[in-house]
């Protein structure tokens, strides 16, 4: 079993830090056209470094983690930010179970950073609860259909600050589908990922 994202609990909290203070409103409509000085201003007002100059933006965060704006290419509008936290991969078939105790072990350290900056989560839980909230917006999480065929993600916790400008914070742990084979090496991963606040949302 491997780890290939190389970020501690400590890193997630950095960053978590970082990104609860952002003017998002100022972030959504994408970074500016022009000279890679005009690039690099925008992303150091929160010590971001970019990583990348064409189509999507990449850049390192303050704990030294990789932020991706998500813009399908066209650098603007940004449509959310993501961060991989933890990644996991079996190096067999025959380490998927370490890879779920792996994540049955992550998970709760990760929520409880999370929790700590963020403070408590609007809706926390597995794949199978029964209370299993629809994503305000399709882009946040998988549907019900797919959640239930796919068990992803396995688990979810997700704040929202509808502020003008406001984001949407989502911590989720998908499991690969091979993870639950007997034949295929799997994984697993715990994302942080933020979205602009859906209008629908409350």
């Amino acid at each position: 079993m491997t780890e290939t994202a190389g970020r501690t609990a400590q890193d997630l909290a950095a960053e978590l830090t970082v990104l609860r203070g952002v003017d998002w409103a100022s972030v959504w409509p994408g970074p500016p056209w022009g000279p890679e000085r005009i690039l690099r201003e925008w992303c150091g007002r929160y010590g971001w470094e970019p990583l990348t100059f064409d189509r999507q933006l990449v850049a390192r965060g303050p704990s030294g983690g990789r932020l991706t704006f998500y813009s399908d290419g066209q650098w603007a509008p940004v449509s959310g930010v993501g961060y991989d936290a933890w990644h996991v991969k079996a190096d067999g078939a025959g380490a998927n179970s370490a890879v779920l105790a792996a994540a049955d072990e992550r998970w709760p350290v990760c929520l409880d950073v999370a929790a700590g900056v963020l403070g408590a989560p609007l809706w926390t839980g597995a794949w199978d609860a029964e209370d299993f909230p629809a994503p305000p917006a399709p882009a946040y999480w998988e549907d019900r259909e797919s959640r239930l065929r796919r068990r992803s993600p396995y688990r979810l916790a997700h704040w929202t600050d509808r502020g003008e400008g406001g984001a949407a914070f989502v911590l989720e742990q998908p499991v690969s589908f091979p993870t639950w084979t007997r034949d295929r090496a799997g994984g697993s991963m715990i994302s942080l990922s933020v979205y602009p606040a859906a209008r629908e949302a409350g």
